[in-house]
C-alpha cells in the first residue's frame, strides 16, 4: 500500500472540471473504482494497482486513463463538482422566480454534501484535504461565485453585474461554510422544509434582488 502524501492540488482538480462530463466508459470505470477507494480508505493506503483490480481492468488500461493517481483523485473531485454544478443549473433552470432560482441553488448544492467525497475527505484527511476549504479557498469561491452570477444575470440581464457577484460571493461563502461545519438546523433530509429554511436563510440576499 502507498504511503505516499498526495499531491492534491485544488487548481488542478478545477482544470480537470471542464473534462469531466466527456470521459469514455474505460475511464469511468476506473473513476468509479477511484472514488470508492478514497470513500473506503481516503488519498492514503491504495494504489493504482489496487485500482486496476477494483475496476477489473490491466493496469496499462487504467494508466491509460490516468497517468498517476493524483491524477485520478483530481478526475474524481473534478467529476464530483461536474456533477453538483450540472444539478444545480438543472435544478435553476427549472425554476420561473429569481427567488426561486437562489433557493433551488443553495438547496441542491447542500443536499450533495450528503455522502459525497469531499465530505468523506474531510473526515479522513482533514489535514491536506481541508486547505483547499480554508486558507486556499479562493479559486474555488471563485468559480462558485462567477457561476451563481451568470445563472442570476441569465435570467435577469438588468440585474447589475456587481450585484450579481456579490449575491454569488453571498451565497458561495455561505454554502462553503456548510461543507466546514455540517452540524445545521436546516433540514435537509427533508426538501420541502429545506426549501423554507434556506428562503428565511437567504432573505437578506433575496430582497436585495428585488430592490
Amino acid at each position: 500500500m502507498s504511503r505516499r502524501r498526495p499531491d492534491i492540488q485544488l487548481g488542478s482538480v478545477l482544470a480537470a472540471v471542464g473534462a469531466a462530463g466527456h470521459h469514455d466508459a474505460t475511464s469511468n470505470v476506473v473513476l468509479d473504482a477511484g472514488e470508492q477507494l478514497l470513500r473506503r480508505y481516503g488519498l492514503h493506503r491504495w494504489t493504482m494497482a489496487d485500482v486496476a483490480d477494483a475496476a477489473h481492468l490491466g493496469r496499462t488500461t487504467v494508466y491509460r486513463s490516468f497517468a498517476n493517481r493524483d491524477d485520478l483523485v483530481h478526475a474524481v473531485l473534478a467529476r464530483e463538482l461536474h456533477q453538483t454544478l450540472a444539478a444545480i443549473a438543472g435544478a435553476v433552470e427549472a425554476e420561473t422566480s429569481i427567488e426561486d432560482k437562489v433557493v433551488a441553488a443553495a438547496v441542491v448544492g447542500l443536499r450533495a454534501l450528503n455522502g459525497s467525497v469531499v465530505d468523506q475527505l474531510l473526515h479522513s484527511d482533514p489535514a491536506t484535504f481541508l486547505p483547499f476549504l480554508t486558507t486556499d479557498a479562493g479559486p474555488l469561491l471563485a468559480i462558485a461565485r462567477t457561476s451563481l452570477a451568470s445563472q442570476v444575470r441569465a435570467f435577469d440581464p438588468a440585474i447589475d453585474p456587481r450585484l450579481a457577484e456579490e449575491v454569488g460571493e453571498a451565497a458561495a461563502r455561505l454554502g462553503l461554510s456548510f461543507i466546514l461545519t455540517r452540524d445545521s438546523v436546516v433540514p435537509l433530509d427533508d426538501p420541502v422544509a429545506a426549501r423554507q429554511s434556506v428562503r428565511r436563510l437567504l432573505q437578506p440576499l433575496l430582497t436585495t434582488l428585488r430592490a
